[in-house]
């Protein structure tokens, strides 16, 4: 069956976006028409990229989207609330399989969940899927909740904190851009709000929404940690500390991946406007790092990530950006200067004394890759700066080609006998 470009589209955003939704035997119907979409979106590749761009207009990326191992457990909920039927369910930290009767099915701050209640009790209760262990569909006819029950005011009283009589006088937040039109059709609540557009605002790539008097609590933060790193909050300052701390590796309090990358996108849009500015990166990497933890335990593989976070100065952007990596962004600083500082960390990390439980000194060492920006980047990309087009389009390339610069110039210091700190200006 050969489908238009429109049916196409909603075939393919419904496998995408809906499957977790989707009573079981509705997907089984509609698995051969979402393969068939499947296949022929491939032929337009407009359509394709729309989807991709679109899965940032609001976080329903975040809200509807799911794992495939919930995919078969969800299915077999939604089709228990399409027929009022009871389910059996099999579920982590119970001893015994239990009747269960479905109210409702929702998802939360990434994780699926589901309303309902036991056996034949009324009162509501929520279950996390991911803890269901296996699910049975039944025959028996589900009982159903109190006649005032309101699903979506029993949540907002399970899964909010319950709304701060205090307000925020000035709310500020910045947006990447894509997210203008979503948040231009979904005005935050509040009794003044206003949105400096992409055009008018003075960082590329990003807008501002400002709003007065906005109501404090738990739902206003959800609201914001739906658009993960596409939104950053600049007031209030209690609040801004409080948002960033989710952008924070929990183990040792640098920046995570993602927040690392937008910093590093935002010093690369400042370069670009003042082309007499100019940055070094790092990406560090502890040398045989899989030996110490399996030699010494976690427990101490953990203290040498927090040891190697303290040898970089608190004023430059760090992120742990996986394991044992490690990237250091160091704004307006010059090749020789980068080089001195790179090699200071490196020998911090070298001349600490780090004792595992049997009170045995462990060495711990880092190779360091170095780029620097403008200079390492490559003759084509450096052209397409010059000629000043497209500025988020550039600071989207120039991010990829730094961190590839540093990441090359790291695998051959490892090539050469680790310990050590090599350019990707050196780089043949």
């Amino acid at each position: 069956m050969f489908y238009s470009r429109a049916e196409t589209l909603l075939y393919h955003l419904a496998n995408r976006y809906l499957r977790p939704f989707l009573p079981s035997e509705y997907l089984v119907e509609l698995q051969d028409r979402f393969m068939e979409a499947e296949q022929q979106i491939k032929s337009h590749p407009e359509a394709l990229a729309w989807s991709q761009r679109v899965l940032w207009l609001s976080h329903w990326d975040g809200v509807l989207s799911s794992n495939s191992e919930s995919v078969d457990i969800a299915a077999k909920l939604s089709t228990a609330l399409l027929h009022n039927h009871q389910v059996t369910i099999h579920y982590q930290g119970k001893d015994k399989p239990f009747q269960f009767n479905p109210f409702g099915l929702i998802k939360r701050d990434q994780s699926l969940m589901v309303v309902g209640s036991y056996w034949q009790n009324s009162d509501p209760f929520v279950l996390a899927l991911r803890k269901i262990l296996a699910i049975e569909l039944t025959d028996q006819p589900a009982i159903q909740p109190a006649e005032d029950f309101d699903l979506q005011a029993f949540l907002n009283r399970q899964l909010n904190f319950p709304h701060s009589q205090e307000k925020i006088p000035c709310l500020q937040i910045e947006f990447s851009e894509d997210m203008y039109s979503y948040i231009s059709d979904h005005a935050l609540e509040a009794e003044h709000v206003h949105i400096i557009s992409p055009a008018e605002y003075h960082h590329d790539g990003y807008f501002l929404l400002e709003a007065r008097e906005v109501v404090d609590g738990e739902r206003l933060r959800q609201w914001i940690r739906g658009f993960s790193h596409k939104a950053q909050v600049l007031k209030p300052n209690a609040l801004r500390l409080v948002m960033e701390q989710a952008r924070l590796d929990t183990r040792t309090n640098l920046l995570t991946a993602t927040e690392f990358k937008r910093c590093l996108k935002r010093e690369i849009q400042r370069c670009l406007r003042d082309k007499q500015m100019s940055f070094a990166m790092l990406i560090l990497d502890l040398d045989h790092f899989k030996q110490v933890n399996d030699l010494n335990g976690h427990d101490f593989g953990d203290i040498v990530l927090l040891q190697v976070a303290d040898c970089i100065r608190e004023y430059d952007e760090a992120a742990r950006h996986g394991g044992e990596e490690f990237c250091v962004l160091l704004p307006n600083t010059k090749l020789p200067e980068a080089v001195i500082i790179a090699n200071r960390i490196r020998r911090q990390i070298e001349q600490k004394t780090l004792k595992n439980q049997h009170d045995k000194v462990v060495p711990v060492t880092a190779s360091i890759g170095l780029a620097v920006f403008p200079n390492d980047l490559p003759a084509n990309l450096t052209a397409m700066i010059e000629q000043g087009k497209d500025v988020a389009k550039l600071s989207e390339l120039a991010a990829a080609s730094v961190f590839h610069q540093a990441d090359q110039a790291l695998y051959q210091a490892k090539e050469q006998g680790r310990n050590r700190v090599c350019l990707a200006a050196d780089l043949v």
